[in-house]
């Protein structure tokens, strides 16, 4: 089950996917997916489990039926490291969507060649505005008004759950502190930030398949 908040009187939807969906602009958000870091840690001499790209890519697939879509935006961090075989097979993925725009705002990960970028589907920007409520970009924009909305991936947040059982569980979870909504990480192989709950802020484990909210 998804949670749903407003900014501004526009609805968002954080989804248990780890993603975040505009509906009224039709827009999905991904941050830090991290594609081919498996590939660069083997090619680094280390033991990794074995996973295929396409079942990453058939993450974003699911989501592109589930939900309707006009443009999908990676917050950054899309891609490990330079150049690697997994860069060719997503770029043939994206290609199965024309219908579809796939705009990059640039992370400290995202170490591909221009030539790469230029010649892929991506549209590749420092940060994306929507009208005047919302901005998008990797990191968090200083001095904005806060009546916009940033949303923002790079910390990959996570928060410990404490169960009946006294056990305390480390989950991703998105996080609105202010006017800054960071989303969890969509990689698979990716560690956490962890927050703690203030007054101040508001934090939205994923629990399985739903996303409540701590209070």
């Amino acid at each position: 089950m998804k949670q749903r908040i407003v900014w501004q009187g526009i609805m968002l939807d954080l989804l248990a996917q780890k993603v975040l969906y505009i509906p009224q602009y039709q827009i999905l958000v991904i941050s830090d997916w991290h594609l081919g870091k498996l590939g660069y840690f083997r090619q680094e001499g280390l033991f990794v489990p074995p996973m295929r790209v396409q079942d990453e890519l058939d993450r974003l697939g699911q989501l592109l039926q589930k939900e309707t879509v006009q443009k999908v935006i990676f917050l950054g961090d899309l891609f490990h490291s330079v150049w690697n075989r997994e860069w060719d097979d997503f770029e043939a993925y994206l290609k199965q969507f024309p219908h579809i725009d796939f705009i990059l705002t640039k992370g400290n990960h995202d170490l591909l060649s221009s030539v790469f970028l230029k010649q892929s589907s991506l549209q590749v920007l420092d940060y994306l505005k929507l009208d005047d409520v919302f901005i998008l970009s990797h990191e968090p924009i200083a001095g904005l008004s806060s009546t916009i909305l940033n949303i923002v991936g790079h910390i990959h947040p996570g928060v410990g759950v404490n169960t009946k059982g006294r056990q305390q569980f480390r989950l991703p979870c998105f996080y609105l502190n202010s006017n800054v909504l960071t989303l969890p990480a969509f990689g698979k192989w990716t560690g956490l930030y962890m927050i703690k709950k203030t007054e101040d802020n508001r934090l939205f484990p994923i629990v399985g398949n739903d996303v409540i909210e701590l209070t």
